[in-house]
């Protein structure tokens, strides 16, 4: 697969899509992680869900089929990411922001309500954050201690998302568990942070968290939010009114307990290159749901800067000598024109072998030369 600039990839590398194949999806397939510390063996974790949202339970793995660049992959498990044994990891994030100030009371019962839902082997930790990020929580799993504090949220000023991003992510370095999720209330709109959502995404993507988004009010930004979510395996979901999040609350809490995890073993192994990851959910009378995903197979929980350059570094180096190659026959073939356009022209002209060995060499080297400065021209 050809290899993709680093802004490609951050506009679309880790991107989820589902398609219609022959019809609206009933269903809709959502990649979660897709794990190759292992690899050959790849671990995805993913969510499907109805037309209303809801999770779709007891799929086998006779409606699921996987694939690689189109090629088929033969699937060696399919089971409930619960029934594994490990438990989910879920960093909250409250924009207390002034935009959120009216409805943060109704916030709080929501969100305390998302943690009645869990198992209670689950972990999780809560983040404010206006012109300030504060960790108002680590990941525990004592229930009282994070309802403290998500009470103690008290409203501020300005929105520093992206920094409150980093920040969550951060909180991740010590948690063991692969089911880890992190869960955005807000507007959406930055208005202080240091870094840029580019940033954010990127370490979002090079640790493995899908991000989760819930937006709330009628002047969201949800296009920064859907970017925030499509791009990590990620959902995003809009409230008009606060009332409306406990529903949203329980449909992300419902979906993240009925976490599928999947597992095979790829035919193409650790190559260092990108593939692309297919998921196929077909249920009798319904249209073709499909969700895919670009990835590098390389070892690591997600794909990292450093990885991507190596490969395009490798590519670079790789089309270089595809053009001086190109441009070396060219002057090749200038060397033997010239050679006989002065046998035409002189007859009588004798032509010693290292002169035209010199003329051939010469040739050779400035069409190489040549090759390389057209590509890199743009001519």
């Amino acid at each position: 697969m050809k290899t993709r600039g680093w802004a490609g990839f951050l506009a679309g590398t880790a991107l989820a899509l589902v398609l219609p194949l022959g019809g609206a999806p009933q269903k809709t397939v959502t990649l979660q992680r897709v794990d190759v510390t292992r690899l050959p063996e790849v671990e995805i974790y993913l969510t499907v869900t109805d037309g209303k949202g809801n999770s779709v339970l007891g799929l086998t793995e006779l409606e699921l089929t996987v694939g690689l660049d189109d090629i088929p992959q033969k699937i060696g498990s399919l089971k409930s990411a619960l029934a594994g044994g490990e438990y989910l990891a879920v960093a909250l994030l409250f924009d207390r922001s002034g935009s959120m100030k009216k409805a943060l009371d109704q916030t709080k019962d929501a969100a305390e309500q998302f943690i009645r839902r869990l198992s209670e082997d689950d972990k999780m930790a809560v983040v404010g954050f206006d012109d300030q990020v504060r960790v108002e929580s680590p990941f525990t799993g004592d229930r009282t201690a994070l309802q403290t504090a998500i009470r103690g949220l008290a409203p501020g000023k300005d929105t520093a998302l992206f920094d409150a991003i980093r920040t969550a992510l951060d909180l991740f370095k010590d948690v063991s568990t692969k089911r880890q999720v992190l869960l955005i209330l807000s507007d959406g709109k930055d208005t202080r942070s240091k870094i840029k959502a580019d940033e954010a995404l990127a370490e979002a993507k090079k640790r493995g968290v899908p991000i989760y988004a819930l937006g709330l009010g009628d002047a969201v930004d949800e296009a920064a939010l859907r970017r925030l979510a499509d791009e990590t395996g990620g959902t995003v979901m809009k409230a008009s009114r606060p009332e409306e999040l406990l529903l949203l609350y329980q449909k992300i809490a419902d979906q993240l307990k009925n976490q599928y995890l999947l597992r095979f073993t790829s035919t193409f192994g650790r190559d260092e290159r990108w593939h692309k990851l297919q998921i196929r959910v077909a249920s009798a009378g319904e249209a073709v749901a499909l969700a895919e995903r670009d990835f590098i197979s390389s070892l690591g929980l997600g794909v990292s800067r450093d990885v991507i350059s190596g490969i395009e570094r490798r590519e670079d180096k790789h089309n270089v000598l595809v053009d001086a190659g190109l441009g070396a026959l060219g002057g090749l073939i200038m060397s033997l024109l010239l050679l006989l356009l002065l046998r035409l022209v002189r007859r009588d002209l004798t032509f010693r072998p290292v002169l035209v060995i010199g003329i051939v060499v010469l040739l050779l080297l400035l069409g190489g030369i040549v090759g390389v400065l057209i590509k890199e021209l743009g001519v």
